[in-house]
């Protein structure tokens, strides 16, 4: 399969060409690239509802949509709608983070499909925790593997995310507001660092949008640290930048890649979202 690798460190890109003759043997190379690299980018994808879910269903079982409501499907619960209309000032994602840390079994992928894209602008930014944890010293690296962090929704419910998920509802409450009202504080220890159990690769396992504290450390304790690893793994140099077409597939590893959508766009932007494989992190010893 010929592919291109769309930065010096991390993520792959692949035709739909390459996907004509799909067979079982085409399925394990893909399941196999996005293990090595993280990140598969498939352009030019000619995709409905139901063959972008059975795609997706090659990488892991897909579990229901919670969160994301927004023309939601009772025919397909595992689709969310990602919308951005003309207009809107506010966008979802537009913060460093990984999805479901506070929950025991976090979802280890996720796969956006474009659908309506802007002329110019809305990329997503993808930065590899992996790489992030590699370039840290040794020193550090003993340090930052003996710890536990908490996950928690707190942080999100203490502050307003730059992020719409619903319809405005009436008077002046937003989507995002009306969503924050329903979510329930949820909260899951993790090992700080953490490993791929295919590929055995170890990655920091936090990011500033849920992750708390140190386990057995006050926060006030916790921040130093967790600022500087926070600040590490944004760097540019551990970076992807994914600019969006109309059929393009997106699939990543939410343990192990964090993700920032871009809002420099003032166009209606609609992507479709499904996420895989609720497992829970495994510590790297």
């Amino acid at each position: 399969m010929n592919f291109n690798y769309l930065t010096g460190n991390f993520g792959i890109e692949v035709s739909a060409k390459e996907l004509a003759d799909m067979d079982q043997s085409t399925g394990v190379t893909l399941q196999n690239l996005w293990h090595e690299h993280e990140l598969l980018v498939v352009r030019d994808m000619d995709l409905d509802t139901r063959a972008f879910v059975n795609f997706c269903s090659l990488f892991g079982e897909l579990q229901k949509n919670y969160f994301f409501f927004q023309g939601h499907s009772e025919d397909y619960p595992q689709v969310a709608k990602i919308i951005k209309e003309a207009g809107e000032k506010k966008n979802t994602g537009g913060i460093w983070h990984h999805d479901q840390g506070y929950y025991s079994n976090p979802v280890k992928g996720i796969a956006l499909y474009g659908i309506d894209i802007p002329p110019r602008g809305g990329d997503t930014l993808f930065t590899s925790s992996t790489l992030a944890y590699d370039s840290l010293s040794t020193t550090m690296q003993q340090v930052v593997k003996s710890l536990n962090v908490i996950h928690t929704t707190e942080l999100m419910l203490k502050k307003q995310p730059l992020t719409k998920l619903m319809e405005g509802s009436d008077g002046d409450e937003s989507g995002i507001e009306r969503a924050l009202k329903l979510m329930p504080l949820e909260s899951a220890i993790h090992p700080a660092v953490c490993k791929n159990p295919v590929t055995g690769k170890p990655f920091l396992y936090l990011n500033r949008t849920t992750t708390s504290q140190f386990e057995g450390m006050t926060r006030e304790e916790s921040m130093g640290l967790l600022n500087y690893l926070f600040q590490h793994i944004e760097k540019p140099e551990f970076n992807c930048r994914v600019q969006w077409r109309p059929g393009t597939l997106v699939i990543w590893n939410n343990h192990q890649v964090l993700h920032y959508a871009v809002n420099d766009y003032n166009r209606r932007r609609e992507l479709h979202r499904v996420h895989f494989s609720a497992e829970q992190p495994v510590k790297y010893l």
